[in-house]
């Protein structure tokens, strides 16, 4: 058997399906199947999205530090806090209005830990996609 010219078995079905003939990623596939996949988020995730894309925008301007080859970290975390406390707000606010019973609802202690890795990831990641899709509109 010549091993020269096998390919291995992860290469063999090379431009199948939705990828491209050369075996590199279609970047516009890429980003309907997240943009799907975002559609089908939990319905927490959906409520943070909204509030993430709204500070995100404010943010998206020429030479803004999203736009930065290495964003600051200490920059990034303090964009989460803020975020946290425009969500924090607005669940105040909602259980205000419906009028929960304390015993009912978590307190805000318990479930923060989780909200902000939630939407630490939700953040970069919109981070990153802006950033791709500036990166494609100086290509063209």
């Amino acid at each position: 058997m010549d091993y020269y010219r096998a390919f291995p078995f992860y290469m063999g079905y090379q431009g199948f399906g939705q990828w491209n003939q050369s075996g590199e990623i279609v970047e516009d596939k890429i980003l309907e199947d997240l943009e799907y996949l975002q559609q089908m988020y939990p319905s927490y995730a959906k409520r943070y999205q909204g509030v993430i894309l709204s500070v995100v925008d404010k943010m998206d301007y020429d030479g803004s530090f999203i736009y930065d080859q290495y964003p600051d970290k200490l920059t990034m975390q303090r964009v989460v806090s803020s975020v946290l406390a425009i969500i924090k707000a607005n669940e105040e606010n909602s259980v205000q209005q419906e009028a929960v019973q304390a015993s009912e609802s978590v307190p805000w202690q318990e479930k923060e830990p989780w909200i902000r890795e939630l939407v630490t990831v939700i953040l970069f990641y919109e981070i990153l996609r802006r950033r791709r899709m500036k990166k494609k509109t100086y290509i063209i």
